[in-house]
């Protein structure tokens, strides 16, 4: 007989594997969604809806556009005629993505990206008003210190507030990371203030060098903000602001090799949601707030298959007033389509690896 404990604990699983997999699906519903309005509101023919790719399991017809549930569930797309090159188009068909005016094509695209932003703010307001939401403490405060960091070598623990770096007084986390980066392996003496301590402690710390700048292996503290809900929207914006802004800085700093970069896949992804889920409501929603930040600011990138390099295209068209070649265009977006998938694959691969090397 199987025990109780395991069937509960198998169940407590596959609810969590659930719960990702609903959320995960509504962030793409999210954004295929603002693709489906605003062509529907530019008069273009929205010919399928779909949350997921591969062999549609169910679908019904409304209005002109088939809405379907396909069997791979990270994922969706719409298909809007007259958007692929192969397709033969009237030049007299107003319904046709390829006859709608420039402009317009650019709304259809931007919006999708746009949606999962917004989406993002008003995810960040329902939490500030009412569960709160995690943001790092911009206090010099020690936060999760990683197994076998340096940070753990030097005997830093969690709630640890760093006073001083070499004598020199720390007045934020920001000043914390310009000391430690100016030190690659170079020891480094801390003024650290802990609760249940009569006095300051005196920690040395050598800093592990990467990418040439120096990396103690400590996070930043978290704090909780909740605020009314006539004050939490305008907070969830400068949050919502302030997140992409550190996601497109670390983006430049691995661009310019300034920083190393662990890429994760589809499995990376449901594995951190699973894990924040299994955390409780607070850091699960923490965790599809930043993903929807993620996934609007990656299809914004300017990279051929992506929503970002489409836009590129579109620009070009709008400024010159001349309509780059489809089939060009195509291929571009074709051999985009092929790298992406196997990196795609790679991530999968590395993730794989991770979970095994545990």
């Amino acid at each position: 007989m199987i025990p109780a404990v395991v069937l509960a604990s198998a169940a407590s699983s596959l609810a969590v594997l659930a719960v990702v997999v609903l959320a995960f699906g509504l962030l793409v519903v999210i954004h295929e969604a603002g693709h489906f309005a605003v062509a529907r509101a530019c008069g273009m023919r929205v010919e399928r809806f779909s949350v997921g790719y591969g062999p549609v399991i169910w679908s019904r017809r409304r209005g002109g556009t088939e809405y379907a549930i396909s069997a791979i569930p990270f994922g969706g797309y719409v298909k809007i005629a007259g958007m692929s090159p192969e397709e033969e188009v009237a030049p007299d068909d107003r319904g046709s993505y390829s006859n709608q005016p420039a402009w317009r094509r650019f709304l259809v695209i931007l919006t999708g990206p746009a949606m999962n932003y917004a989406g993002a703010i008003l995810l960040a307001w329902a939490m500030i008003a009412t569960t709160g939401i995690r943001e790092p403490d911009p206090s010099p405060i020690a936060g999760e210190v990683l197994a076998g960091s340096a940070a753990e070598r030097a005997g830093l623990r969690e709630g640890d507030r760093i006073l001083a770096v070499d004598g020199q007084p720390l007045g934020s986390w920001s000043d914390l990371v310009a000391a430690v980066q100016a030190r690659p392996g170079r020891p480094m003496r801390l003024e650290v203030r802990r609760d249940g301590e009569p006095g300051p402690l005196a920690l040395t710390a050598v800093p592990q060098v990467v990418m040439g700048r120096g990396r103690l292996g400590l996070g930043p503290s978290m704090r909780v903000v909740r605020a009314s809900p006539a004050a939490a929207l305008g907070r969830a914006v400068a949050l919502t602001d302030a997140r992409a802004a550190d996601i497109l800085g670390g983006l430049g700093q691995v661009v310019s090799r300034k920083q190393s970069a662990e890429l994760r896949g589809p499995v990376g992804i449901a594995q951190e949601m699973a894990r924040s889920a299994h955390a409780g409501v607070a850091p699960f929603l923490s965790m599809v707030w930043f993903i929807s930040i993620v996934l609007a600011l990656f299809n914004l990138l300017p990279i051929p298959a992506l929503d970002g390099g489409r836009l590129v295209f579109l620009c070009y068209e709008i400024v010159t007033r001349r309509r780059v070649n489809e089939r060009v265009e195509s291929t571009v977006h074709l051999i985009g389509f092929i790298a992406i998938f196997g990196l795609l694959l790679l991530t999968v691969f590395g993730d794989i690896a991770r979970i095994f090397r545990r």
